[in-house]
């Protein structure tokens, strides 16, 4: 696992910097993320009320220890944090796959900056020698299901009541690509 993981890693796109999230990201973080319920209706994290409470640190130490990797996504130019894209499982000896989470300041919602950034994580990890990426959506979160097939990615099922979130119940899809599927449309 070791090996897998590089904590100096940065993957560039045509806009966007892909950078392991630094303890430093918090305030952006906050910001753009863990304070504004729109964009905690679909994303796991704690909506947090205060700046001086926001804190990257067990993400961070998390990613460290486990080899997982959590980027924070910059703008190109002004090296704004603008968001994150997190490793949600990691690769093992039987299981060459990961799951990938995403989350954006709604600020830059439906500029493109999403998609560009999770197929560049895709491609990242399939240089790594990741087999199957996959990512999952609640059923109602319709941005977050058009990033995943902008990105090429197919429907692989639905899952019920497979996430209890906000005290219910909810249904999710996932989405998956291979190697293959990924060079076929790209």
């Amino acid at each position: 696992m070791s090996a897998f993981y590089d904590p100096y890693t940065v993957i560039e796109t045509e806009r966007l910097f892909l950078c392991v999230l630094q303890k430093t990201d918090a305030k952006a973080i906050f910001h753009n993320i863990n304070n504004d319920k729109e964009v905690l209706k679909y994303y796991l994290a704690p909506y947090i009320e205060k700046e001086e409470d926001a804190s990257v640190d067990s993400i961070v130490d998390f990613s460290e220890k486990t080899g997982r990797y959590t980027f924070a996504i910059l703008l190109k130019g002004s090296e704004e944090v603008i968001g994150m894209l997190n490793q949600c499982s990691a690769p093992n000896i039987y299981m060459h796959n990961v799951e990938l989470g995403y989350a954006i300041g709604r600020k830059y919602w439906n500029q493109g900056y999403t998609s560009e950034a999770l197929e560049a994580a895709i491609r990242f990890y399939f240089t790594k020698g990741i087999h199957k990426i996959t990512c999952s959506a609640i059923t109602e979160n319709k941005a977050s299901i058009r990033v995943m097939e902008k990105c090429g990615m197919v429907y692989e099922g639905l899952q019920h009541e497979q996430l209890y979130w906000r005290d219910q119940y909810w249904d999710t899809v996932t989405y998956y690509l291979t190697p293959e599927l990924f060079h076929v449309k790209h």
